[in-house]
């Protein structure tokens, strides 16, 4: 192992103890420690030891350099586009005393000092950790953001939830429209039992021969359409079974091409996602803005509904605008009232 990586290695876990120990009875760090794990390594890019005079600012009372500014620039560097904290947590009172605290335990690691490579490598190793930690323990607990406008088409606010997805590091964006169709179909089909499985689910384990039955057609929700899909379809169809093969609007050519390619072309739907949940749901609005946005709302709440049933990970869940909530009312997944 080269002397670098070993420096990197005890750098590491000296930051994951430290950041582990600020972790609150409820399992959840505070903003302002990532933010100065980002900002003690920008710190350590430049200089070591971290003294006193480095850490603080001009004006002694903040951590240098640290802003939101820097820390949405190293999210970005490392792929990470959602928005984090616009303060950074400069202006809190903790937050100066925090990076003291971990920059001495940087400097009690090598008091004889760094060679500029290896602290230059150290820098990267801790940069990328909080990273994941901001990952791990914000982006990962918060509702998706979307700007939902009842103005826009529907088909246009499914392309913006698709691609809020598309933008989160874990990219579930496959979870997300299988629960938007699903959504679709419960309000569409209210008589009907629509599956709420988890998106992972194979059909095998639900029986069912897609993601979604609904009489003599099998649904199919995929981000990506591939070659699989066709033995799939062929066994819908050996079966009695329409296959419909719902995709992002701009995967439809490649889909509709896979399909004709094998023969296929009249035998197998392919729709976009976008406009299968767009045009019924303006559909059931019975095309008039008024009802249309109450149903945009309900189409949130269901959806909601669902992530939060069948998915672990809550953070899928959309987070509810005031109209949608004033449109379908207070919701409490817990069970507790509002």
């Amino acid at each position: 192992m080269a002397a670098s990586d070993i420096v990197s290695d005890r750098v590491l876990g000296a930051a994951k103890s430290w950041y582990e120990g600020k972790r609150a009875k409820t399992g959840n760090v505070h903003t302002n420690i990532m933010c100065v794990g980002i900002a003690v390594a920008e710190l350590l890019k430049s200089s070591f030891p971290l003294t006193e005079d480095i850490v603080r600012s001009e004006g002694k009372t903040q951590v240098r350099g640290l802003s939101g500014s820097l820390v949405s620039r190293v999210l970005k560097e490392h792929g990470e586009t959602q928005e984090f904290t616009s303060e950074g947590g400069r202006t809190s009172r903790g937050t100066l005393p925090a990076a003291q605290e971990f920059a001495d335990i940087l400097n009690g690691l090598f008091p004889n000092g760094l060679a500029e490579a290896d602290r230059t490598e150290a820098a990267k190793a801790l940069e990328s950790y909080f990273v994941r930690c901001i990952q791990l323990d914000y982006f990962a607990k918060q509702r998706m953001k979307v700007d939902i406008d009842p103005s826009k088409p529907v088909s246009g606010i499914v392309s913006d939830i698709l691609q809020a997805a598309r933008r989160r590091s874990d990219r579930p964006t496959g979870a997300v429209a299988q629960h938007l169709v699903g959504a679709k179909l419960e309000l569409r089909f209210p008589n009907l039992e629509i599956g709420r499985d988890n998106a992972n689910a194979a059909d095998q384990q639900t029986s069912r021969h897609g993601d979604f039955q609904l009489g003599s057609t099998a649904f199919h929700v995929t981000m990506s359409p591939m070659q699989k899909l066709i033995p799939r379809a062929q066994d819908n169809i050996r079966e009695g079974f329409r296959p419909v093969i719902l995709v992002p609007f701009d995967k439809v050519q490649f889909a509709t091409g896979l399909f004709e390619s094998e023969g296929l072309g009249n035998r197998v739907g392919v729709q976009s996602i976008e406009s299968f949940v767009g045009t019924n749901i303006e559909e059931i609005g019975g095309f008039e803005a008024g009802d249309i946005k109450m149903e945009i709302a309900r189409l949130v709440r269901t959806y909601n509904e669902r992530i939060y049933v069948s998915e672990n990970d809550k953070s899928l869940m959309l987070m509810e605008p005031e109209w949608v909530v004033g449109a379908v009312g207070p919701w409490d997944p817990e069970g507790d009232g509002e």
